[in-house]
């Protein structure tokens, strides 16, 4: 091979392009990258919220809750205590959650402060003293979802007047990556 050199074309020949199958799956991959990118432009994946409500002797529980959320983003949640009836409350309340549903949370803080809490593997328990003639408790907890929480969580909260359970709510918040 004197001076004669060899060469290779690196431009694919026309039979060695995709076949139809890898072209129909290439433009159905593009679809659902597509539609993802809309329905994520018009807030389909962003924070969606909800309330739970339910009654019965006599108290009524509504939890405003997120319904869907994504880790990181900040996550509503409160809980209004009130009577069927318009009456007062009594002059303590105290208010129960899963503790599961509450370690999706990094809280900044909550408003009322609780004037007692109690807090085990199951449940916590925030109690707050009701001024005279309320007929209303209005609890707002200020949180963002922990970074790492994935899936979501089913959870319930209840009504609690002297030990005994009033009224219960359950409610879930899902969790978009």
């Amino acid at each position: 091979m004197d001076g004669e050199r060899q060469s290779t074309s690196t431009i694919p020949s026309q039979d060695s392009g995709a076949n139809g199958t890898e072209k129909v799956i290439r433009a159905l991959s593009l679809g659902v990258i597509g539609l993802v990118v809309v329905l994520a432009s018009v807030g389909l994946f962003g924070v969606r919220t909800d309330i739970a409500r339910a009654s019965g002797n006599g108290y009524s529980i509504a939890v405003q809750h997120s319904s869907i959320a994504r880790p990181g983003l900040a996550a509503p949640f409160g809980i209004e205590v009130s009577t069927e009836d318009g009456s007062p409350l009594p002059s303590t309340v105290t208010v129960r959650v899963d503790s599961a549903y509450l370690a999706m949370f990094d809280d900044n803080g909550m408003e009322p402060m609780p004037t007692s809490s109690f807090n085990t593997s199951e449940a916590t328990w925030w109690t707050f003293d009701v001024p005279a003639g309320s007929n209303s408790l209005r609890v707002d907890l200020d949180a963002r979802l922990e970074p790492a929480v994935q899936w979501g969580r089913e959870a319930s909260a209840a009504v609690e007047i002297e030990g005994i359970e009033m009224t219960v709510v359950s409610f879930t918040t899902w969790v978009m990556p």
